[in-house]
């Protein structure tokens, strides 16, 4: 079970304050309880071939309000999973499994009903097939029926190759689907001054992602296994709700994506221990990511780092009695929407550091975040009239906080 309750807007806004067209605030609160139960039955006396069933159920309650604009939902979901599982030799194994899905949101924006009724049944299997450290298949699909979008059919398939034991490579593909909450998953376009305009229900969000890996091994460094890796996955979108802010400035539209949606992303990883207990971590990732807005054609997604880069080095004393962690972490330029004076959010850095101290069952630990202070200025526009169309609380690109020191304790009850 949660509960917790999030309170924010002007100064003099406080709990149980009410907004008037002078004061502005913001009030979030939420309640949940989830339970499940779960059954394994052995059909074998090495257990290598298995049935399990699983049974969770979960509820959510939120009321909110945003200046004049309120939100309340009331989720009521179950899901049931069937599943036999088995081992047939050390080379083969499937799994095989029914599953159902029920949700009940019961929303409201401003009053207006905004939820659904839904539910999912469809069966599973996966196929794995496993040649020692050279080679490893791993086959799956999935069928279901959805009451509101019709028969859902999702394959997948993950390949792992070991070309040496040095040289590893891996691919992947598959089909995925994902049913919207409109306005739960974006809630932050409520803390504006603009309309809500939906424009239609939402499509069952398909995309399929696609993708490969090479990691090598080199005999460099202290421990001789300094590892490299590259990656390349694509993600296509065939249906996707669209949040667009850009389309005029007095509203906010919801709507199904029409035309080209997608994200190609390139990462490089190196790792390598230089002398003993000492370890450098480099990582860069560059991010190609284009959508189509119904005013503007494809674009460029908004609010989306081009690339980042992130060095981590860690070293430890003798035993791992202390160990000292500094990370530093460089962050591409974002596309700005429309409204915005600039087209791009700068480029900036920030550094993190921590230290820690192991004692017999107690870690000590001392370390600060964003060291560099930087801030992302003016993060609120239009904060002084948060009833006008141009106020607007979701052009987040950067850190709003500054230099943040923490300190704690770990322990260790027994190992």
């Amino acid at each position: 079970a949660m509960s917790d309750e999030r309170i924010a807007g002007m100064n003099d806004f406080r709990n149980g304050s009410k907004v008037t067209d002078d004061l502005w605030g913001s009030k979030i609160k939420n309640k949940g309880l989830n339970g499940y139960a779960k059954l394994g039955i052995p059909l074998n006396e090495s257990n290598s071939k298995n049935v399990a069933a699983v049974v969770d159920y979960s509820m959510y309650d939120m009321n909110s309000f945003f200046g004049y604009k309120s939100y309340d939902a009331t989720q009521n979901s179950v899901f049931v999973n069937l599943m036999l599982q088995n081992q047939i030799n050390d080379n083969h194994k499937y799994i095989v499994g029914l599953s159902g899905q029920y949700d009940n949101f019961d929303e409201h924006l401003n009053e207006a009903y905004v939820g659904r009724e839904e539910q999912s049944a469809g069966a599973y299997g996966e196929y794995t097939y496993i040649n020692g450290d050279k080679i490893t298949v791993v086959a799956g699909l999935r069928l279901d029926n959805n009451n509101i979008y019709g028969w859902l059919f999702a394959p997948r398939i993950n390949v792992k190759y070991g070309f040496t034991d040095k040289l590893v490579f891996r691919a992947s593909a598959g089909r995925g689907f994902r049913s919207p909450n409109q306005i739960a998953s974006n809630l932050g376009i409520l803390s504006t001054g603009r309309k809500i305009k939906i424009e239609e229900n939402p499509d069952m969000e398909e995309a399929w992602t696609y993708g490969m890996n090479v990691t090598g091994y080199l005999p460099i460094g202290f421990d001789k296994n300094a590892t490299v890796s590259f990656e390349y996955f694509r993600t296509d979108f065939q249906h996707q709700l669209i949040v667009d802010q850009e389309r005029d400035l007095s509203s906010i539209w919801l709507y199904n994506l029409s035309g080209r949606s997608y994200t190609n992303t390139y990462q490089a990883d190196f790792s390598i221990q230089p002398v003993e207990r000492f370890t450098v971590l480099l990582t860069y990732r560059l991010t190609d990511a284009k959508v189509t807005l119904e005013s503007q054609g494809l674009v460029e997604r908004p609010l989306m780092s081009k690339y980042k880069g992130v060095l981590n080095l860690q070293y430890a004393t003798r035993m791992n009695k202390w160990t000292f962690d500094f990370t530093a972490q460089l962050n591409g330029p974002a596309r700005l929407p429309n409204f915005m004076d600039k087209e791009y959010s700068p480029v900036y850095s920030v550094l993190f550091a921590q230290v820690t101290k192991k004692f017999k069952k107690l870690d000590v630990y001392v370390g600060g975040e964003n060291l560099t202070n930087y801030r992302q200025k003016n993060p609120i526009l239009n904060a002084d009239q948060p009833y006008s169309e141009g106020f607007n609380t979701t052009v987040i690109w950067g850190p709003l906080m500054g230099i943040k020191l923490y300190a704690g304790l770990r322990f260790t009850l027994w190992k």
